[in-house]
């Protein structure tokens, strides 16, 4: 026999309990204040769409399923945003764009989300939050199907149709005296037959393609919408539904999955680039060939139906776990039980008044938010954070939309490539890095001063590690051609070449030259890949002083001195990118095993109805003083080193060629000054970190100091309620 207080008529008398009672007693007494908690609102913790409620779906309502579903929706919102950046050199080359003009199209996400994430993340907080989310993800559906319209409107492009055509698998020479070889020769630029823009008076005034600029603009607002939404509303309420000690790991889990979404975006933009923009036709140039146009818009089409199913799944879940109530009783009984024991003796129904009230009480009202924005803005570790925050972001948010087009350019990479080496080693780090911070938090359990000391640790490696990769990277490109000023090649002075950058490389592959035409070639044979070009007057044939290796075939026996080449960029002896990978594999490992730990601080360091605000308020801090600015001012000086530029039509387009020393050193050096800045936000955290209650290990007290009346302004700065404490769920 164990003796137990129980509860009669909402008050507190002690009876003895016999054992084999007392798990029935509790959970009868849990049910009763389950009934008094929900009377009236029983709807809110019912699955289903209006009267479509099925007793089979009941069985649903848990933190696990929505837990499956959120990361689902994670994970392909994260393939949205790192697909967008896998495929972005290839945008640039289609639709002629500069660095800066893609930076500012991507920046419109975070233009929507400084204008809606603060209000979507107060006022969405404190209503149906599923639905909410899921009127988020449809909005995110809609941008993946306008982010394809560009494609649908334009079409390949008259280049792409031309290269198609021109690299069809015929075999041309001088002496075929027919108007097609002619006209083809012309399409791949050779000597006495340069390249001839297909482009008309009205093609030039709409080169620009401004109107494909404003879709993919228009796009990324509205995803800029669905992340206000669900990255605010959706941390909050898996939050709300766990509890605080199991946090770190549940957490661990959804960013492990939604940091597999952008590496598996990757790996899906450099499958579908391994494939001609037009997939029926496939030219015969090789993938590193930056001529290469890959299929960037099937992508979309795949995200945006997968979005749609997952996205109705959201509008199922109710407004509360019933778990989560259940955990709201136990709470309240367990404050019943500490009021009788301090001689009160209030009942139950008390406290469950008293719940409710708060319930009312926190309803979104322009005079609440006020106050919950002085509670925030005078917080000194989260203001601290923010800062930190906010600059790291700013730092590191313009080196990941480069990064694809700083492997193609700086390592000779194919965008497929470039993508899927960025992918593969995001992912080997993510799941080390995540997985060992997570499970450090979940049962290591270290204090607050050590994880915000580690915080300092990671940033000024991360600052090491951008450093560090400003002196790793290929030799300087050199050209043979009109490049930087360089003088033209004497033998090649009377082609008539245009400036339509076409890299040849000779058959000693060492010398690299602009164009075929600056070689001097005048054959071609376009049924082999690469495309070999023969016959060229600046290069020495050194296999055969007598022939060429191509003459035979194209019926041509004159000028037998001279040598051939091959499309695309010489093969490099550069070895120095498997140095580069295995410092950035560190570098991500270890920034990410202080993500957990961060993502705790900044919920924790509030109270627990400012957590939906206080996430708004950063995203919009993020948003506008780090991801808007940092694509295009990174892009803007990422522009500077550019040394050919496309400009056809007359018109000023994408960057066809860098100085690859210029290239590494601006998006090494400018990430590396800005994090190092970053580290002062980490060290005022630091500072105060003694205040903050990472595990919710203050929730086994029952604080009674809102039932005394206790002002808003007398509270403690990290006032935990949550998990254990009556509060929790009635946001």
């Amino acid at each position: 026999m164990t003796q137990k207080k129980k509860f009669i008529n909402g008050g507190l008398k002690p009876q003895i309990v016999p054992a084999t009672e007392k798990s029935a007693a509790t959970k009868a007494k849990e049910d009763e204040v389950l009934s008094l908690l929900t009377e009236g609102e029983s709807e809110d913790t019912i699955c289903g769409l209006g009267s479509c409620t099925p007793s089979w779906l009941q069985s649903l309502a848990r933190k696990e399923c929505y837990l499956l579903v959120y990361c689902g929706i994670a994970l392909i919102q994260g393939m949205f945003f790192t697909y967008t950046v896998s495929v972005i050199s290839t945008i640039e080359k289609r639709f002629k764009l500069t660095s800066k003009e893609s930076g500012a199209f991507l920046s419109g996400n975070d233009i929507s989300q400084v204008i809606l994430a603060m209000f979507l993340g107060y006022y969405g907080n404190c209503g149906h939050r599923p639905r909410w989310m899921g009127v988020g993800v449809m909005f995110a559906a809609v941008s993946c199907f306008m982010a394809l319209l560009p494609h649908l409107l334009y079409g390949p492009g008259q280049e792409a149709i031309d290269l198609a055509e021109a690299s069809s698998s015929v075999a041309t020479s001088l002496l075929a005296n027919v108007s097609d070889a002619v006209t083809q020769k012309k399409k791949n630029d050779l000597c006495f037959s340069p390249y001839e823009s297909t482009c008309t008076g009205e093609d030039a005034e709409n080169y620009s393609y401004y109107g494909a600029v404003v879709i993919f603009f228009v796009s990324q607002f509205f995803v800029g919408i669905a992340i206000s939404v669900f990255f605010t509303i959706g941390v909050t309420y898996l939050d709300d539904n766990i509890s605080k000690k199991t946090y770190p790991i549940y957490y661990a889990a959804t960013l492990l999955l939604r940091i597999l979404g952008p590496v598996l975006g990757y790996l899906m933009g450099g499958n579908f680039l391994s494939m001609w923009i037009d997939p029926t036709k496939r030219p015969n140039l090789t993938q590193r060939d930056p001529r290469w146009l890959g299929a960037w818009w099937l992508g979309f089409l795949v995200l945006g139906c997968v979005l749609v199913v997952l996205g109705n799944l959201l509008f199922l879940f109710p407004r509360k776990l019933p778990a989560t109530l259940r955990r709201e009783a136990r709470a309240i009984l367990k404050q019943a039980q500490k009021d009788s024991e301090e001689g009160e003796n209030r009942g139950v129904e008390f406290f469950v008044k008293k719940a409710k009230a708060k319930k009312v009480e926190r309803k979104p009202t322009l005079a609440n938010l006020k106050k919950a924005l002085k509670r925030i803005f005078t917080n000194k570790i989260w203001i601290a954070n923010l800062f930190n925050t906010t600059t790291y972001i700013l730092a590191v948010s313009g080196y990941w939309n480069f990064k694809p087009k700083y492997l193609e350019n700086q390592f000779r990479k194919s965008a497929a490539e470039a993508n899927y080496y960025t992918g593969v080693t995001s992912l080997a780090s993510v799941i080390l890095g995540t997985g060992l911070g997570g499970a450090v938090m979940r049962w290591a359990r270290p204090s607050p001063r050590f994880v915000t000391g580690y915080n300092i640790f990671v940033t000024l490696f991360v600052c090491a590690g951008f450093t560090s990769l400003m002196f790793i990277g290929c030799p300087k490109l050199e050209v043979i051609g009109p490049v930087d000023g360089s003088p033209l090649p004497g033998c090649s002075s009377n082609c008539g070449c245009s400036d339509r950058f076409s890299p040849m490389c000779s058959e000693d592959q060492t010398t690299l030259f602009y164009s075929p035409c600056y070689a001097g070639c005048t054959a071609i044979d376009t049924s082999v890949s690469p495309i070999v070009y023969s016959n060229c007057s600046c290069i020495t044939n050194t296999t055969n002083p007598l022939s060429t290796p191509h003459d035979a075939s194209n019926g041509d026996k004159s000028g037998v001195q001279f040598g051939s080449g091959v499309s695309g960029y010489c093969p490099e002896p550069c070895d120095s990118f498997f140095y580069y990978l295995i410092i950035k594999i560190i570098i991500s490992t270890v920034t990410a095993t202080g993500r957990v730990g961060s993502s705790v601080i900044n919920l924790r360091c509030v109270e627990d109805e400012d957590k939906g605000l206080a996430l708004g308020v950063v995203t919009v801090f993020i948003s506008l003083f780090g991801l808007i600015p940092s694509p295009i001012m990174l892009g803007a000086v990422i522009d500077s080193a550019c040394l050919v530029w496309d400009t056809s039509c007359g018109m000023t387009g994408n960057c066809w060629l860098y100085d690859s020393d210029a290239f590494r050193t601006i998006l090494h050096l400018v990430p590396a000054v800005i994090v190092f800045i970053s580290v002062f936000g980490d060290i005022v955290v630091f500072h105060y970190s003694r205040q903050l209650d990472l595990y919710g290990e203050r929730d086994e007290e029952v604080h009674l100091e809102d039932l005394k009346d206790q002002t808003e302004e007398s509270k403690p700065l990290n006032a935990s309620k949550g998990d254990g404490g009556f509060e929790m769920g009635l946001q």
